[in-house]
């Protein structure tokens, strides 16, 4: 008899853990043993950006948003100070989620709404970085106090815990002792949107990009303006290359500036005082065939982030024939794979040793666009298929 499970998706289409549901839900798709549900809340449908053999496979429910009021926080502290799903905090999902009968939920961010309505489940747990930079701006004391609160209990509770990496591994068994015999490890793979783009020709991309009127030759940067992604110091870096090697190196940036308006602010405000404004060219949000044509266009893909464990920028990359500067922390070396040149993202002058590097030689950038597409068979469609199904039913037989 088939299992049911289902997928919940985050509540903005505009997150990127919106991709990271797509690329699971589409690695589930058509399943024998499996009747795929996907939940997702309000208007939030992800049906028209799956990519799967079949749509009509796959059932839909829309779920309600609410429940974030006063007295369903306090439902939600008393649950998670119980350790027990005393209250119902939202009796709509509760009525929607019964008519499904389901076996097992994946949750792809951590998440308490398996717990709540007492429904086996799976969660990913992407990252523990608060731990690790607990100034950072973006990890203020009410945020890590959240996290904990909740990255903790839905491990604790779920059937199987996911991560993205072994250090991700390392990192959950190290923080919230959730033993390691508990988690399973799925690396990541580039989004689905990439393959559908990857052959534009030139011609192609001049058209998506000439309104963006870019300069032929360009390092590219895509990331939201959290401080944690490290703008200022890249921008640091750029000024470093013009005044010590004397290359006029010119930087795309996409990212919503109103995801962090007061850091976008001040990363573009450093160029202007450096006097390399003209060299930055910030492009807001793109759509994703923008994106594939930036990549295409682009010298180099530069990732100073200072958090991972693992990121999929350098993974899209790879896959479109472009080399990668990456971080050295965490596990970026090993998603990398050594087809990257990696930098301390902390050392402005390493960084612009670096990109200059890379910036003037053509030989070596021939060579690290071999190496990453070397990589690639580690980050296959059919392999993150296989290893989403294996954790599936690994889990469906722990709960009989």
């Amino acid at each position: 008899m088939k299992k049911n499970i289902a997928i919940l998706f985050p509540v903005s289409r505009k997150m990127g853990i919106f991709q990271y549901s797509l690329t699971i839900a589409e690695a589930l798709a058509g399943v024998a043993d499996f009747n795929l549900h996907i939940l997702y809340f309000g208007e939030e449908n992800p049906k028209e950006f799956l990519k799967v053999a079949d749509i009509n496979d796959i059932a839909f429910t829309s779920l309600d948003a609410s429940g974030g009021n006063l007295f369903g926080k306090i439902e939600f502290i008393i649950n998670w100070l119980l350790r027990k799903p005393v209250f119902v905090i939202n009796k709509k999902n509760k009525e929607a989620l019964g008519k499904l009968s389901l076996d097992l939920l994946i949750l792809p961010f951590p998440i308490l709404f398996g717990f709540e309505h007492n429904i086996p489940y799976i969660v990913t747990i992407p990252d523990i970085m608060h731990k690790y930079y607990p100034g950072f701006p973006e990890y203020d004391v009410k945020t890590r106090i959240k996290r904990d609160m909740v990255y903790a209990l839905s491990a604790q509770k779920s059937v199987l815990s996911v991560t993205e990496s072994s250090q991700g591994t390392k990192d959950l068994n190290r923080f919230y002792h959730i033993p390691e015999d508990k988690i399973r490890a799925i690396y990541l793979i580039p989004p689905g949107y990439l393959y559908t783009y990857k052959d534009m020709d030139q011609a192609g991309i001049q058209v998506l990009l000439g309104k963006y009127n870019l300069p032929e030759k360009f390092i590219f940067y895509p990331a939201q303006f959290w401080f944690h992604k490290n703008h200022v110091r890249l921008i640091e870096s750029i000024n470093i290359v013009q005044k010590k090697y004397g290359q006029e190196v010119h930087l795309v940036l996409a990212g919503n500036p109103g995801a962090n308006n007061k850091n976008y602010q001040q990363v573009m405000g450093l160029a202007e005082k450096l006097g390399i404004a003209g060299q930055v060219h910030a492009l807001g949000y793109v759509t994703d065939e923008e994106l594939v044509a930036l990549y295409k266009k682009s010298t180099a893909l530069v990732y100073p982030t200072l958090i991972g464990p693992t990121n999929i920028p350098p993974l899209e990359a790879m896959v479109l024939g472009v080399p990668v500067l990456c971080s050295d922390l965490f596990s970026m070396p090993e998603q990398l794979g050594g087809a990257g040149v990696l930098f301390d993202p902390f050392n402005s002058e390493d960084m612009a040793e670096k990109i200059h590097q890379v910036w003037t030689n053509e030989p070596l950038r021939k060579t690290m666009i071999e190496k990453g597409y070397l990589q690639l068979p580690r980050f296959t469609s059919e392999k993150y298929g296989r290893e989403w199904v294996a954790v599936v039913k690994e889990a469906l037989a722990k709960i009989v």
